[in-house]
């Protein structure tokens, strides 16, 4: 068994090497903690921005609406450079769901540092839902598997059932301010799991923010039926 193992590897390493998705070298797995992302890649990633710089996002697009976050996690920043958006590109569009486990993994171990200095509860973590015909074409909800991932960090059970989305969108990638808060507005409710709302403090896990307009009205729903606290939790910043 264990030849035949090695040999379906080795077969799969001449089919599909692992390649850096940002540099293109080859990936020495046995070394690296990711088939997709170099060790190199990983370490020069730029550095998360502070919590209270994304936060003052919702600040300044949602200037009507009191900020319903208390806190945000992130684990690096794509705004200065957009070609580190490419590792969100592959794990949506190429279905390479390894990176979001990995990248979620590194964002859960985060988290979980920061929640062991106790100033922070949290009861479920939601992922920010897509509409069930693009989870279709698209075979996963890359929020969903960013969720399991801190999930296994932290503890912290997933609701996947509590918010869903309604209305297939389109892309928010090439809309406006205004473009976006419109195209998602109405795009969420409540799901089955609307009972577990009330009272508890939740993380909204997406793959990046831009303008913070899904996660804006994901939040708005939970608070709206009672939730207590909320904070967000994302790969990448725009």
């Amino acid at each position: 068994m264990k030849f035949l193992n090695n040999l379906l590897d080795a077969f799969n390493f001449v089919i599909s090497p692992p390649i850096c998705v940002l540099c293109s070298t080859l990936i020495d797995t046995s070394l690296c903690e990711s088939e997709h992302i170099c060790n190199d890649c990983y370490r020069n990633l730029p550095p998360a921005i502070e919590s209270k710089e994304i936060l003052n996002r919702f600040a300044v697009n949602f200037t009507n609406y009191p900020n319903p976050f208390e806190y945000a996690f992130s684990l690096f920043n794509s705004r200065d450079n957009h070609k580190y958006l490419e590792i969100i590109h592959y794990l949506k569009y190429t279905k390479y769901k390894k990176i979001g486990y990995f990248l979620g993994r590194k964002l859960g171990q985060k988290i979980n540092n920061i929640l062991k200095e106790g100033n922070i509860q949290i009861d479920f973590i939601v992922p920010v839902p897509i509409h069930k015909v693009r989870k279709r074409e698209r075979g996963f909800n890359q929020s969903e598997v960013i969720s399991e991932s801190i999930s296994i960090e932290t503890g912290i059970p997933v609701g996947n059932d509590i918010l869903v989305r309604n209305i297939y969108t389109q892309s928010q990638t090439k809309l406006d301010l205004e473009g976006r808060k419109k195209n998602v507005e109405s795009a969420f409710s409540l799901g089955k799991d609307f009972g577990l709302v009330y009272g508890n403090n939740f993380l909204i896990v997406d793959d990046v923010i831009t303008t913070g307009s899904t996660l804006f009205y994901c939040a708005r729903i939970l608070k709206e039926t009672g939730a207590k606290n909320l904070y967000l939790a994302v790969i990448t910043t725009a």
